[in-house]
């Protein structure tokens, strides 16, 4: 199934905003391995010398984060959205059952940063963009690992289930709700273009 909203532009053309990829993508094992290793979630807090863009200005989010690769500086001073360094966190090693999914999916694409993030129910993150010259050359994606949410991006919004995969633009302002009646958790990834 692939499904795609588009905003009209002003030259004639679209911009498309959100892109549903695939549905009913099995993540059994993804959340096998996520009951596993529940201490992985914001392990990336107690790496010596690492900030969260969470952190940086919008603390107040209800998010948890399981970053499994996540942006690097060389220098405390420059901002991580313009760095191009990628690492692996500890957590990298325990959660190989959706890294085979995404390279299913993608082949032998490179995957950048990546991480699964969680939103209780009836929470929400407003809308903002991902800012820094690092999201100019990659695609940003989901893949939906639990729970139920609307996804907006631009104009337009869709409904999410476990197991939906879906592309969108990260230049533009999007967010999300969870409509469910559980915790939301969905896998975040970044690729570089022409590798997706």
């Amino acid at each position: 199934m692939s499904t795609s909203t588009t905003t009209p532009m002003m030259d004639g053309g679209y911009d498309q905003s959100i892109k549903i990829l695939k549905t009913g993508i099995k993540v059994k094992k993804v959340i096998d391995q996520l009951k596993k290793y529940p201490g992985d979630w914001d392990h990336q807090k107690n790496l010596e010398g690492s900030q969260s863009l969470v952190d940086r200005g919008f603390a107040d989010l209800p998010v948890s984060a399981l970053q499994l690769i996540i942006g690097g500086v060389k220098h405390k001073d420059e901002f991580v959205g313009d760095s191009e360094i990628n690492i692996k966190t500890p957590a990298y090693a325990h959660h190989s059952e959706i890294r085979k999914i995404i390279r299913k999916q993608f082949k032998n694409a490179d995957i950048h940063r990546c991480g699964f993030l969680s939103l209780p129910v009836d929470e929400i993150v407003g809308a903002h963009i991902d800012e820094g010259t690092y999201y100019l050359s990659r695609n940003r994606y989901h893949l939906s690992i639990l729970g139920r949410y609307q996804y907006f991006c631009g104009c337009h919004s869709v409904i999410v289930e476990p197991g939906t995969l879906l592309w969108f633009n990260n230049k533009l302002p999007h967010g999300t709700v969870n409509v469910g009646d559980e915790t939301r958790i969905t896998f975040v990834f970044d690729i570089p273009h022409g590798q997706s």
